[in-house]
């Protein structure tokens, strides 16, 4: 949300180690929806993302787009937007 794509390595774990630094170190992802589409699976689900002490500090939605690859399935794409009103 409010930022571009996070693409790579690096770029993924700088976005998580800033996730971690902000007081986020606990995510639960539910699953509520799973299609298949041959080599293609597409994941819909709840996230929520809590600090240490247990308070939620964000929750939402996502979708994640599964490829299998040479027999293992690896996340080709992966979106989540928040639920929460931006604190004014």
């Amino acid at each position: 949300p409010r930022a571009g794509p996070v693409v790579g390595g690096e770029q993924i774990a700088q976005f998580w180690g800033g996730v971690m630094a902000a007081g986020g170190t606990a995510l639960r992802l539910e699953t509520t929806e799973v299609e298949s589409c041959g080599e293609t699976l597409i994941e819909v689900g709840r996230y929520t993302l809590s600090s240490t002490a247990g308070q939620v500090v964000d929750q939402g939605k996502h979708i994640v787009i599964w490829k299998q690859e040479d027999g293992a399935w690896k996340v080709q794409r992966d979106i989540w937007n928040t639920s929460l009103l931006p604190q004014q």
